[in-house]
């Protein structure tokens, strides 16, 4: 359950909608650039550098011990389109406040268009 939450918030419930993107809209950058890095606290260093999700969707071939150096290097490259992470202490509880609200806002996309954000279902909770 733990490995599910963490990757659904690599992939949800950021402060802005992330955009999900299909047809010639998507490209393996853009994917990749529309996951977010997360602060797990102690859980970071447990689960080898798991808050590192950007730089892993970017570049999968680099080992798990090389993503927070990988991390750093790209972060002014990236410039505008890196989202940096919360900071988190020891155990992640601000974590569930994104967790609650992404569960509560991020219902369906539309299935038109290319550039599509999640929705909320105004009839789900009824």
């Amino acid at each position: 359950m733990w490995l599910d939450v963490v990757t659904y918030l690599h992939h949800h419930g950021y402060e802005q909608k992330l955009p999900w993107y299909r047809g010639e809209e998507w490209s393996y950058l853009r994917g990749g650039l529309t996951t977010v890095d997360r602060d797990y606290g102690l859980f970071n260093n447990i689960h080898h550098d798991i808050g590192t999700h950007v730089i892993h969707h970017l570049f999968p071939q680099i080992p798990h011990y090389h993503l927070v150096e990988a991390t750093k290097a790209t972060k002014g490259v990236l410039g505008k389109y890196y989202r940096e992470p919360k900071k988190s202490g020891p155990i992640p509880l601000h974590l569930i406040k994104n967790l609650v609200n992404s569960l509560r806002q991020d219902h369906f996309v539309s299935d038109h268009g290319n550039i599509v954000f999640y929705q909320k279902d105004p009839y789900l909770y009824h």
